[in-house]
């Protein structure tokens, strides 16, 4: 498992002071990213230099309670499967008293820059998420 650890921010919130749903997301997001760098597949390698795209084909979300303003928050992030082209990352978005706020699902496809077809994980990232199985 990786563990992300953040605050919820201003522009995270709605008028009431609360995340909005949306924003869930973001706070995933923000994981996934965090999690991608730590094993040496940052976005700036990535999108520089490596002949792969890993896009997002389908993102889901249960909603399990609020977030507010200035809480922390932590998200645990797991690989849920692995493919041959293709993985599912899950996170559980917890509150400071480490409730579940929100659980996400992501599905992430990996694409050759050049030809936009389907490839096979490289091997290494495929090492990196069997480690947060």
């Amino acid at each position: 498992m990786f563990t992300y650890d953040t605050t919820v921010k201003l522009h995270q919130t709605d008028a009431a002071g609360v995340v909005f749903f949306a924003r869930y997301f973001d706070i995933a997001h923000d994981a996934y990213e965090a999690f991608m760098k730590s094993i040496g597949f940052g976005f700036d390698r990535i999108i520089q230099n490596d002949n792969l795209l890993l896009l997002i084909a389908h993102a889901e979300a249960d909603y399990k309670q609020s977030l507010a303003i200035s809480g922390s928050a932590k998200v645990q992030l797991t690989a849920e499967k692995i493919g041959r082209t293709s993985f599912v990352l899950k996170y559980e978005i917890l509150d400071s008293d480490g409730r579940l706020a929100g659980e996400l699902r992501t599905v992430h496809v990996a694409i050759a820059k050049d030809t936009g077809k389907k490839i096979r994980l490289p091997e290494e990232l495929r090492t990196e998420l069997e480690a947060i199985k």
